[in-house]
């Protein structure tokens, strides 16, 4: 370990030698560092390496602010490494931001914002991280929806000096808006999305979404939308609903039929018991009475009495 920490300190000293500006010579240290913490098997979305990209991002921003106006908006050219990242820089006087707010592509600032500790001129960046979101920021139990968008303020009131505080923001007024034009929100997931602040010392807030991929703040740090992890990645293939369907009908219809079907045999098994029990009943009480001779008739067996003629008796005893 001692002489991997010794090699990256050789390549180190190597970089800072020559007329590399202060941005470059960072962000050297950053992949350097980056490595080195992939090499020690830790995350490289660590707290350090996220500021060291915001320190490289802020130099660019007031590179790109030499020479150009206040109050308007500029794209920040940044290096190659970093294909994949945007970011913006506007530069404001303290009363117009209270009196005006600010618009960038992600962000609007409403009026009634203030920077925290307050300065006369500061400088407001914009971030897209881009398909390096997922690398720096992830959130426990939840996914990225889309890119993390970082909103950043620094102070300008001394350009030519070496140190840049960063600064907060204190909305007075209506709240801070951040837009995710590009978060694709699974279906059904309205209820569940979150918006994330990424805030200092790794910590994490969830609220809920303003409205659909409209987030609010009342500070500066970094936000994305997120959802829970066993949200569906895609909606259904397109004609499986129907097939559901179908297989449902058919289902409802052959047990309806099986239904009826033992409906029918009960019915009729019920109706064959009584007509016994009736038949039962009758020779039960054929048997308890006068004792009758019993004649068949086709396959039925029927109680039957001998038939005897009642002789006949003169009333005055005298034959004719």
């Amino acid at each position: 370990m001692h002489g991997r920490a010794e090699i990256l300190l050789k390549k180190i000293q190597v970089l800072s030698i020559g007329s590399m500006d202060r941005s470059r010579f960072w962000f050297s240290i950053l992949l350097l560092s980056s490595c080195f913490l992939l090499s020690s098997g830790q995350s490289p979305s660590n707290i350090s390496a996220t500021d060291a990209l915001d320190s490289v991002i802020r130099d660019h921003a007031f590179q790109a602010l030499e020479g150009h106006r206040t109050g308007v908006v500029y794209d920040i050219s940044l290096p190659a490494n970093l294909s994949g990242m945007t970011a913006s820089v506007l530069r404001l006087r303290s009363r117009s931001l209270w009196r005006k707010g600010a618009n960038f592509t992600a962000f609007h600032i409403p009026p009634g914002a203030a920077a925290v500790p307050f300065v006369r001129r500061l400088v407001v960046v914009s971030q897209d991280w881009g398909n390096w979101s997922a690398s720096y920021y992830n959130v426990t139990g939840y996914r990225l929806v889309g890119s993390v968008i970082g909103l950043l303020a620094y102070d300008a009131s001394d350009a030519s000096s070496n140190s840049t505080m960063e600064l907060n923001f204190r909305a007075t007024g209506a709240a801070i808006s951040i837009s995710f034009p590009g978060a694709a929100l699974p279906k059904r997931s309205n209820s569940t999305a979150k918006c994330a602040r990424f805030g200092p010392n790794g910590t994490v807030h969830l609220g809920d979404l303003a409205s659909s991929n409209v987030c609010t703040t009342r500070s500066t740090g970094h936000f994305a939308i997120v959802v829970p992890l066993e949200e569906p990645d895609s909606p259904p293939v397109t004609g499986q609903g129907k097939e559901k369907e179908w297989w449902i009908w058919v289902a409802a219809i052959g047990g309806g039929v099986v239904g009826l079907v033992l409906v029918s045999l009960i019915a009729m098994a019920m109706f064959k018991l009584v007509k016994k029990r009736k038949r039962e009943e009758m020779v039960r009480q054929a048997e308890e009475g006068e004792a009758l001779e019993a004649v068949w008739i086709e396959r039925s067996r029927m109680p039957s009495a001998t038939m005897i003629r009642t002789q006949p008796v003169l009333e005055n005893g005298y034959a004719p």
